[in-house]
């Protein structure tokens, strides 16, 4: 691999975004430390790639704060613990929501980032939040939306998803985006008939909660990393790397493979484990890569538009190529195309202008449902 002009402060990043790291990883980061680095050039790629705190965590782990630059290692330090209070508010929030919706016989599972937190990182300061993933069902949306507009949260309607946003602190907005398919049609419709039966049922803040299972939350986070091609951030990475380290072994991969070939989603899934495998070295037994593995020539293309050398720098049309190449065949391509560009862009988002322009509340204020909080 040719050193890049930023080669030591890449592998740094790189060598810090996970939960646990190696002894040889250590030793890794302690020699990138005892050469001068561009901190700027660090802290401006891992706040684009929001993995900032997971930078503070291993480095401060690691008694490395003492050879950071003390303003560096402030910043590292602040945007860690401000992470914390931000999640807290937002669990706070979403746990009283869970309650009115456990309330009202309404199943709703949170996933993503909120469910990754509770299941796997276990530490409010790791993963930041953008917004909230909730996953219900069509014949629940109207109680849903009573819900969220009972407690003064403003939406609009998009594809199979209803956005919601309410101010829940003097510097937090929080986005919540209520879906009612696991992923949008890129270009078929996800079909999961078992999904529901498949949820797992954990304790949080002494609730319920109800969460996808493992099977299901790699396959949501690999058409989510599908769906952003055009800006892929480390985040989303590491949510698949530590997902399958922790479970690997455990995976129901038959349940897997039949369902990335039911939705036309094999080269999806193939990249998924490719690229944990090209950013952090992870193990993936050549008998389940393989099931996935494309012919040589979308090989080779999708290593030469994404690898380890050029993820800081990928360009935007590496990223649009990168979508086209995901489509298993090229049929699905075109009738992506026909959806984004023609269904979505003239259509759905001409429907739904108002909304975004306005913000507008969805549902009447004057239900029936009382809420105490």
């Amino acid at each position: 691999m040719n050193k890049t002009e930023n080669y030591y402060e890449h592998k740094l990043i790189f060598a810090c975004a996970c939960l646990e790291m190696s002894d040889s990883a250590q030793n890794e980061i302690r020699k990138f430390l005892a050469v001068p680095l561009n901190w700027n050039e660090i802290i401006d790629i891992s706040n684009r790639h929001q993995i900032l705190p997971f930078l503070y965590f291993n480095l401060n782990k690691l008694n490395f704060g003492t050879i950071i630059p003390r303003d560096i290692f402030m910043i590292m330090q602040n945007c860690y613990f401000s992470n914390i209070l931000k999640n807290s508010l937002i669990e706070e929030e979403i746990s009283f929501i869970l309650q009115l919706s456990n309330r009202e016989n309404i199943n709703v599972i949170p996933f993503r980032g909120f469910s990754l937190i509770q299941t796997l990182y276990h530490n409010l300061g790791l993963r930041i939040m953008v917004d909230v993933d909730i996953l219900a069902k069509n014949k629940d949306s109207e109680r849903i939306n009573n819900i969220l507009t009972q407690l003064k949260y403003l939406g609009y309607a998009e594809e199979n998803i209803t956005v919601f946003t309410k101010i829940i602190s003097p510097n937090l907005n929080l986005v919540i985006e209520v879906h009612y398919a696991l992923a949008p049609c890129r270009p078929y419709k996800i079909n999961l008939p078992s999904l529901w039966e498949r949820t797992q049922q954990i304790t949080f803040n002494k609730l319920s909660l109800t969460c996808l299972s493992e099977e299901d939350t790699f396959l949501s986070l690999a058409l989510h990393l599908r769906r952003h091609t055009r800006r892929i951030t480390l985040k989303m990475v590491i949510d698949i790397a530590e997902l399958l380290n922790a479970n690997m072994s455990k995976l129901d991969w038959l349940y897997i493979i039949k369902s990335a070939k039911d939705n036309r989603i094999i080269s999806t899934v193939y990249f998924s484990l490719y690229i944990i495998k090209e950013l952090f070295d992870a193990t993936v037994p050549s008998k389940i890569f393989n099931e996935f593995r494309p012919n040589i020539i979308k090989i080779t293309l999708i290593h030469f538009c994404i690898n380890k050398s050029n993820f800081f720098l990928l360009k935007k049309w590496q990223g649009a190529f990168l979508r086209l190449l995901l489509c298993d065949k090229p049929i699905d391509f075109l009738l992506y195309l026909w959806r984004v560009s023609f269904l979505e862009r003239f259509v759905t988002k001409h429907c739904f202008k108002k909304y975004k322009e306005n913000i507008t509340e969805i549902m009447p204020r004057d239900t029936k449902l009382k809420i105490k909080k």
